[in-house]
């Protein structure tokens, strides 16, 4: 794969032989894609389960400028090491309607707990498709990447079902054809329709938005169908 860091500025081809990572700006500047040649998964199986007990399952790992994507004990690990720079690593499966369920753990954050992670449904292989997330400091939101730009279908809010700081959260993202949704620990909590995306892979994400990194571990992860 390429290393395409993601902005929300730019998208920006760096290196023709070397391994997928992503970043995200905090501003709402336009953008201009660079076309890149990926290889598209075959359809995934269905239910799909994975523990990360075994660190040869396949999914990204690496380390970046940007941030760090590796296997812990049982669990995956995404840091972000830059204030405003997502940080994804990809699955390398290929999905249509789904229902994601994820326990997602920050590790470590900032003191004010400024920051996003979750799941992304629907990556294209030009980095694009749909973030389901929420916040350290309580909030969700529902977030579309297309033509390089980053745009929240259902904007930041504050959300009593997410639990706040070093916590562990439930996450439920269903990608269920037009209908996106969020539940957190058994709570909905952001839905939207829209219709850009309708299959693709699945990735797990953290963002900082402060100087210090926040870094989430995902455990016990389970696709189905919605």
């Amino acid at each position: 794969m390429t290393h395409r860091p993601l902005s929300q500025a730019c998208l920006t081809l760096f290196v023709a032989l070397s391994v997928t990572a992503c970043s995200q700006s905090g501003s709402s500047a336009a953008s201009t894609p660079v076309s890149t040649t990926s290889v598209v998964p075959r359809p995934s199986a269905l239910p799909y389960r994975e523990t990360w007990s075994n660190p040869g399952t396949g999914w990204e790992i690496g380390t970046y400028d940007t941030g760090i994507l590796r296997y812990g004990q049982r669990h995956y690990s995404v840091t972000s090491l830059k204030k405003d720079q997502l940080m994804w690593g990809l699955a390398y499966k290929s999905f249509s309607d789904i229902a994601v369920e994820v326990d997602a753990t920050q590790f470590s954050a900032s003191d004010d707990n400024n920051n996003a992670y979750g799941v992304m449904c629907r990556v294209q292989p030009n980095d694009e498709g749909y973030l389901l997330r929420v916040s350290g400091d309580g909030q969700a939101a529902i977030t579309r990447i297309l033509n390089g730009k980053f745009e929240d279908l259902v904007a930041w809010a504050a959300s009593d079902a997410v639990r706040q700081g070093n916590a562990t959260n439930h996450l439920l993202a269903a990608c269920d054809g037009s209908h996106l949704s969020l539940t957190v620990n058994g709570r909905l909590v952001a839905q939207i329709e829209d219709t850009a995306f309708t299959s693709g892979d699945i990735a797990l994400t953290a963002t900082t938005y402060t100087d210090t990194p926040t870094e989430i571990h995902y455990e016990n992860l389970i696709v189905t169908a919605p």
